[in-house]
């Protein structure tokens, strides 16, 4: 979907109902304030994740799944599988953040679609064959693309809503998920359940979802590329959906830094290398923790509380990968209104009791439901992160979330390895108690570093 940034007379109700509200301040329309949360085109523009995420469930299952069970892995090979994919993101993360401020942003998520498709054929493949190597190669291409798709997406979501609603921006971009996960989600269900169920020895048809999901990356890529207009902004929207009688006191605009921080060596002062020294160690640890319990929640309930079929293995995963992501744009309102640190704090810890409880679980049932409580309040710290990763800068947003990413990746490369470890000298449930550890430490390393840059970046934090 196009939008004429010149037609000044535009007039769209449903668009203004949808994406406006007064905020009346006793009475006096002179201090009435109109809030634009989003632009016309930010829903088409978000589409492109349902279809990306039809796969995301199925893949998330398979990797551990085929990585054991099929192909005979150990703990430390299945580590090493997952930093093979996130070696491939630490290659691309530091290009696509330069590209992403200075080339289409569009072709890019295209490429990223296409690399995201191209995983998924030489997975198959690899199953097929019986090939851990090729397997392995898969993940790598998702790595090395998945940079290009998600941080040009990223800017233009931030570009495209408010600052004092981004959290909810980014909670409408995980609910997108979310709904790609259950469409797919009911799709894989359908023809892997039945299939093992009639056929399990047809690995051809078993994993066949894998080929329909490559075909919805490439479509959703090209319905991104023809329907998104990367150059109407937030700032763009405000200005052309008011007609010229409304006052430009009564739009709502709240006093931001200028965003010179990157431009000279002078205002950048030690506080702002302090945070952003601290805030990367905390990107850092925070991504090796994620990784470190992940892949070994299926692995657990397989081998531990001996759920050995794979369609209720599945089954019991499905609401944390679906749910929690269907409920990201209420938490993301949630997230606009708190302090950014009390927040982190408050689902960190949370984060850490439910991993407690996991390991502690005597049931598949009640494993799925604390895992969709503990994967919600792991979106909701994400949400309050993404929200702050934002701001830093207007012009820089490319880089600063590439190399956010590409920091997160240096961490997240030794998490499944580390995890790996620990499963195999000291336990099944070893990753999960360094993982409770790990994630109550990273709380004062952000209230350091968001304390740190708040004088210095270009959307003011309240």
């Amino acid at each position: 979907m196009s939008y004429n940034i010149d037609n000044k007379n535009h007039s769209n109700s449903k668009h203004i109902s949808k994406e406006t509200k007064r905020i009346n301040s006793g009475g006096n329309p002179q201090e009435d304030k109109i809030q634009v949360k989003i632009t016309p085109d930010f829903v088409p523009m978000i589409r492109i994740i349902f279809w990306n995420g039809l796969g995301f469930f199925f893949f998330s299952f398979l990797i551990p799944y085929i990585t054991v069970q099929l192909l005979g892995a150990s703990g430390i090979q299945l580590g090493l599988t997952f930093s093979i994919q996130i070696m491939g993101g630490l290659i691309s993360a530091p290009i696509i953040g330069y590209l992403t401020d200075r080339i289409s942003k569009k072709v890019l998520v295209l490429i990223g679609s296409i690399g995201r498709a191209a995983c998924y054929v030489l997975m198959y493949v690899g199953i097929l064959f019986s090939s851990l190597s090729i397997f392995a190669i898969g993940m790598f291409v998702l790595g090395f693309f998945v940079g290009f798709f998600w941080t040009p997406l990223d800017t233009l979501i931030s570009e495209k809503s408010n600052k004092d609603n981004r959290s909810f921006a980014f909670g409408k971009r995980a609910a997108m998920i979310g709904k790609g996960n259950l469409i797919g989600s009911i799709i894989s269900f359908t023809i892997f359940g039945l299939a093992n169920f009639f056929t399990p020895e047809n690995l051809f048809l078993v994993y066949c979802p894998l080929l329909l999901f490559a075909a919805s990356n490439i479509f959703g890529g090209i319905i991104f590329h023809l329907k998104v207009d990367e150059q109407l902004t937030y700032e763009k929207h405000v200005v052309n959906i008011f007609p010229s009688s409304v006052e430009p006191s009564l739009i709502y605009h709240e006093p931001v830094i200028q965003d010179s921080l990157f431009k000279s060596r002078n205002n950048i002062t030690i506080g702002f290398f302090i945070g952003f020294f601290v805030l990367s160690i905390a990107f850092m640890v925070s991504s090796m923790n994620s990784d470190l319990a992940y892949p070994f929640f299926q692995v657990y309930l397989i081998q531990e509380l001996k759920i050995e079929n794979p369609t209720l293995v599945m089954l019991i995963y499905f609401p944390s990968q679906v749910l929690s992501l269907l409920f990201a744009p209420k938490i993301g309102k949630i997230a606009d209104k708190v302090n950014p640190i009390l927040g982190i704090a408050v689902v960190s810890g949370l984060g850490a009791l439910m991993t407690w409880l996991i390991i502690n679980s005597t049931s598949g049932l009640t494993f799925g439901m604390i895992l969709l409580f503990d994967s919600t309040f792991a979106w909701g710290g994400n949400l309050v992160l993404q929200n702050v990763l934002s701001r830093i800068s207007k012009i820089h947003r490319g880089k600063i979330f590439g190399a956010a990413q590409w920091l997160s990746l240096l961490g997240a490369i030794l998490g499944p390895i580390l995890g790996g470890l620990a499963w195999d000298s000291l336990g099944p449930k070893a990753p999960f108690i360094i993982s409770i550890f790990i994630e109550l430490s990273v709380i004062p390393l952000y209230a350091i570093a968001i304390n740190s840059l708040k004088p210095y970046i270009a959307e003011k934090l309240d």
